[in-house]
Order: structure tokens, then sequence, then C-alpha cells
């Protein structure tokens, strides 16, 4: 026996429109799909029961009061079925009301009262008909004064039968709801899970497209800073230049050979210098011997005033620096201090480490803060080399510029230490 169930269950969140119709209206053709072989199950059942029942009736001997007539198999059968199908056509009700039986607590009792009043008003009048209809298709032969005591005795055992059907059909309503609860249950959990993976299906792709755009902003912020580099290069570079032929043409009229060896140092210079103009930073000992380049040209223009002392720890001499980091502090220190204290001094460079920074200070022997900070000038070359150390080293770099007690200043840098092993090892580390 199975009830007319009703397969169609609300979506667990919203759907776009076509997808929500396109889904009822299968829902709703699989429920009449449900409802057509429910009836055919429940026609079918019943007509068993009423095939069973007519058997029974036809090789048992009857019993009770009075007795039957010599009356054909078909009445027997006859009555049997009128019995069978009377069930058949309230199944699908007791099915319904089996259905919207709920055994709360709160509600319990007045609900098994209610199937209770219900049970006996349905046997009773079930039995009550099926005592006509027997007696009318299968009548017995008994005198006027039995005949109420026979009819009692044929609606009585009617009546226990009916009582004990519309016990067994309502449980049978009550099992088939039950499994049709956990069977819409089970879809809607099913549907829900479907839901959750097609949910985290879009949140992962969701993180990836938002982790491509992370990428493609660290490539963009790579680009611009590079761009920026590349801008700062171009304006130092022809400064550079620009300062260095200053000096040459100086001496021209002077020392015409100091002018060739000057210009022989400078083309060495600026062919390293244009070598190396691509990469932002290069070890430590390739830009002190750029340096040294640039300092003997300013010792033939100072024609002996000038002395330069570059102390480099070795222990740093593999640590990447900007390239022409060290150039525009010595010029700075040439301009406003050496040229201050008449042309003649001393420049001192050092290099060396401190920790996990690597310090890069360039003094100067000129006539210190009563000039210099003074006047507040700090020259090109100085404030674009501190704009390439921000966009290179954001705030793990300092470039400081103090005067020191006795005379002079000093130009401090400080980076963090880093080579081009360390570079190389940091790439091969998987990402996180």
């Amino acid at each position: 026996m199975s009830a007319h169930e009703d397969s169609e269950t609300r979506p667990i969140g919203p759907e776009p429109g076509d997808a929500r119709r396109h889904r009822s209206t299968a829902d709703r053709a699989a429920a009449a799909e449900l409802g057509g072989r429910a009836l055919l199950l429940n026609f079918a059942f019943w007509t068993l029961f009423g095939t069973l029942q007519a058997s029974n009736w036809l090789v048992a001997p009857h019993s009770g009061p009075g007795t039957y007539t010599d009356v054909s198999a078909m009445r027997t059968v006859a009555s049997a079925f009128a019995n069978a199908y009377m069930w058949a056509l309230l199944t699908p009700t007791i099915f319904r009301v089996a259905g919207r039986f709920e055994a709360g607590r709160e509600a319990r009792l007045r609900r098994v009262l209610v199937v209770v009043a219900l049970g006996v008003g349905v046997s009773a009048l079930l039995a009550a008909l099926a005592t006509g209809t027997h007696r009318l298709l299968v009548p017995r032969l008994e005198s006027t004064a039995s005949a109420p005591r026979s009819l009692l005795w044929s609606f009585s055992r009617w009546y226990f039968q009916e009582i004990a059907t519309f016990a067994v059909v309502f449980v049978a309503g009550l099992t088939s709801d039950i499994s049709r609860r956990y069977r819409a249950r089970e879809r809607e959990a099913a549907r829900f899970e479907a839901q959750a993976s097609q949910l985290q299906a879009e949140q992962a792709e969701l993180r990836a497209r938002a982790a491509q755009l992370q990428a493609q902003s660290a490539a963009l912020q790579a680009q611009l800073a590079e761009a920026r580099l590349a801008a700062l290069r171009t304006q130092l570079n022809p400064h550079f230049l620009f300062n260095t032929l200053n000096a040459v043409s100086a001496l021209v009229a002077k020392d015409p050979r100091g002018v060739r060896d000057m210009i022989a140092l400078l083309s060495e210079l600026l062919r390293h210098a244009l070598t190396d103009s691509r990469e932002q930073e290069i070890p430590l000992r390739e830009e002190v011997r750029l340096l040294r380049l640039y300092l003997e040209i300013l010792e033939i223009r100072y024609q002996g005033q000038l002395d330069a002392v570059v102390t480099v720890d070795p222990e740093v001499q593999e640590a990447l620096v900007p390239n022409l980091v060290l150039q525009p502090l010595v010029e700075n220190a040439m301009k406003h201090g050496i040229d201050r204290a008449g042309g003649h001094g001393t420049i001192e460079v050092l290099a060396y480490r401190s920790g996990d920074d690597l310090v890069l200070t360039v003094r100067d022997t000129g006539p210190g803060e009563s000039t210099t900070a003074r006047t507040g000038e700090s020259g090109v070359g100085l404030r674009l080399t501190r704009e390439r150390l921000a966009e290179l080293y954001g705030h793990q770099q300092r470039l400081e510029l103090r005067p020191v007690a006795g005379g002079g200043m000093r130009a401090r840098v400080v980076l963090p230490y880093h080579t081009s092993e360390d570079i190389r090892l940091a790439e091969e580390l998987p990402q996180p």
C-alpha cells in the first residue's frame, strides 16, 4: 500500500527564475507520476484483498444464525469486492489524515482521540454498508424472530474486521508519510550540499580572482616603482655628467695633461655606469670601483688639495647597494664642504655592517653646520638619492646629514643588508 506522495520540496536558497520554474515543472510532473503509481497500487492491493476474502468465503463453511440460500459464486465475489473497493476509495483520505498526524507532546492525546474517533466512525459506517450489501447479495434463510439477532451478529463481525482494517491502513499511511518525509529531507540535504559545493566553488573562484588581481596590482606597483626609479636615474646621470664636465672645463687652460687624464677617467666611468645602468642594485665593490674613478677625477681637478680616503669592510664587499648611491653623497660633500673651505680638505668614505643593516658614510672637512645647515642647500643629487632610497627600501632606509664635531658634515645612509645570494634563496623558497 502507498499513498499519494507529494515529491515537491521548496528550494533552500534563491535561484534564478528560469531555473526555479523549470524545476517546479519537473517536480509537478514527478508528483503526478507518483500519484498515478499510488492509485494503481491502491487499486491492485484492494483487488488482491477482495480476491482473498472471496476465496475464503467460497471455500470456508458459513457460520452464524440462519442458513444461506443456494447463491451463485458471483454474488459472493461481488460482496467481497464491494467491501474491498469501499476501502480503496477511503484509503487515500486515510493516508492524508495519517500524513497530518503529528505526535507532538502538546497535541498527542487530542490527536490520538481524533484518530480513534475517526476509526470508530469509519469502521461503523463501512460495517453497516458491508452488512447491508452482503445480506442483499448473499441472503440468509432465517425466521422473523431471529432476524435482529442475525443482523447484529453480521454487523459485529464486519465491524471488528473494519476496525482492524482501519488500523492497518492508518499505520500504513503513517509509515508511508514517514518514508516520504525522510526522502524529502534527503533530497533537501542533497540539494543543500550541492548548493554548498557550488558556493564553495564560487568562493574559491572569487579567492583565485582576488589573488590574481592582487598579483596584477603587485606587478603594476612594481612596474610603477621601476618607472619612477628609471626616471630618477635619467635625472641623476645627466646631472652627474654635467658636473663632471664642468670640472673638466675648469682645467682646460690650467692643466691640459690633467684634462686628458680626466677625460680618460670620465670615459671609463661613463662606460661602466652605462653598462650597469639597467640594474637598480649592484655589489658594493662595483660601486666603490666607480667611486674611485670619480674621486680620481676630483683629485686631478683640485690639483692635490683634496685627499680621499675610502675604507670598506671586506665583509660587505658583496652587499647590494643602489647604483651610483655614493657619488651624489661625495658630490654634495664637495659642493657644500670642500668648495666652501677654499677647495682643500678631506673626503672620507666608510662602509661597514651593523647588525642587519649596511651603513655608508661620507664625511668632509668643510665648514660644517655654520654654512651648510644654515643655507639649507642639499643639491639635486642628494634629493634624487633620497627619492631613490625611498622607492627601493621604503621605511627600511635612512639618509641623515649631520655636522661633525670639529668641523665638516657627515652623510650617513642605512640600508637593509642583503646580497644576490640572499635574493636567490628567497626566490627559491616555496610561496605560502
